[in-house]
């Protein structure tokens, strides 16, 4: 089998099978990525979908987060606390890693929530300068969400990282970082009235990935495409194991196998 899978003919399109299951792969794997950025965007339709409210009538500081919450899209009006600025680290944006930008909002009844105000490449880039923020009131859009897990830990062990940056957007980190009461949740920016001057921050998707569904029609391609890849390499071993068949017809002597050995020897041992 191994020699006649040897033969220049079946290494070529073995060659061959190869090269075409590899598009095909590539195929399936961008289907993949369709799926991912249509499911993205229906999230986002969704949640933009539904009706904007004022935050402190959904969720007050100190309130418990509920499910009605999750993704709502929200409206605010306060002012910015530069000084408190925090950077999240290990944050990913196209397959590009950076931080989100996680600035507190200084409400009118002097609670604050934690607003993901966008994502920069790197902790040194300018547009996340806090020196940038409107120093007077500002308004803004965003979508509301859960606080972030923390991270499990051994007693004693650290984050690791620089002084202001985290690890996630735990509320209970916030609350010994920042004076104010905390809204039990943290808003993702879509909009804010006036805007920085100089460089914007790139902004973040304004729903999260857990809370999508799936691009069903994407992703049977790409499960369609998988398939064709492996068929392929089948086809392959079916051609090259007809091909040995072949030669056994032609030459049982050519067979390593025991089975036709011991019937010829009690044939010969008969006649």
């Amino acid at each position: 089998m191994l020699r006649t899978a040897c033969k220049p003919r079946w290494l070529a399109l073995l060659a061959l099978a190869l090269l075409l299951a590899s598009a095909m792969a590539w195929l399936g794997n961008w289907q993949l990525t369709r799926a991912r950025e249509q499911s993205r965007a229906r999230a986002v339709e969704a949640a933009e979908s539904r009706p904007s409210v004022e935050l402190t009538s959904l969720l007050k500081a100190r309130q418990s987060f509920t499910n009605a919450a999750a993704d709502r899209p929200v409206t605010a009006s306060g002012r910015w606390d530069g000084a408190h600025q925090l950077l999240v680290a290990d944050r990913y944006l196209d397959d590009r890693r950076g931080s989100w930008v996680l600035t507190p909002l200084v409400l009118p009844d002097a609670s604050a929530v934690a607003v993901v105000r966008g994502w920069v490449p790197s902790a040194s880039d300018p547009a996340a300068d806090p020196g940038r923020l409107p120093t007077g009131p500002v308004s803004l859009a965003g979508v509301l969400r859960p606080g972030e897990p923390p991270i499990d830990r051994l007693p004693g062990e650290t984050s690791g990282l620089p002084t202001g940056q985290l690890d996630g957007v735990d509320l209970t980190q916030l609350v010994q970082l920042w004076p104010a009461k905390l809204i039990t949740g943290y808003v993702v920016l879509t909009s804010q009235q006036p805007v920085p001057a100089g460089t914007a921050l790139t902004m973040v998707p304004a729903t999260a990935p857990s809370n999508e569904a799936v691009a069903w029609q994407n992703f049977s391609y790409a499960v369609q495409w998988f398939v064709f890849a492996g068929f392929m390499i089948f086809v392959w071993l079916r051609l090259v194991r007809e091909d040995y068949g072949r030669t056994l017809r032609r030459d049982p002597a050519t067979s390593t196998d025991p089975a036709p050995a011991a019937a010829d020897l009690t044939s010969r041992s008969n006649s």
